[in-house]
């Protein structure tokens, strides 16, 4: 109840989390359509572990949904430890680019809520 009182009280934040969830949406929507209806499959899908900071359960719960709900991503699993997301991405140019977009959309959320 803390949290929600606290991302009212800053509605500032919020917006600008929304703005750049959806311009991620955009850019992941039209990657994906283009692999869709170009001839060409340009995928290269693959498991990636993916390194997180120390979050609540509604903290970690949103970041999985935020992750599974942007098309070429899903969230797998989330280890015992609460350390580690397991994300499936469609285009994987290096593991390292899927971390660091976990990562930058973590950073985003937690300066929403904190």
């Amino acid at each position: 109840m803390i949290a929600v009182a606290r991302v009212l009280l800053r509605p500032g934040r919020l917006a600008r989390f929304f703005v750049s969830y959806v311009w991620d949406l955009v850019r992941a929507n039209a990657l994906v359509g283009w692999e869709v209806l170009t001839p060409t499959h340009y995928a290269r899908p693959g498991i990636v572990a993916c390194p997180i900071r120390e979050l609540t359960d509604v903290e970690l719960v949103i970041l999985s949904n935020l992750i599974s709900f942007t098309p070429g991503t899903l969230t797998l699993e989330i280890s015992d430890d609460r350390t580690t997301v397991y994300v499936h991405a469609l285009h994987i140019g290096t593991s390292d680019d899927v971390r660091a977009n976990v990562r930058r959309l973590e950073g985003r959320l937690l300066w929403v809520l904190r």
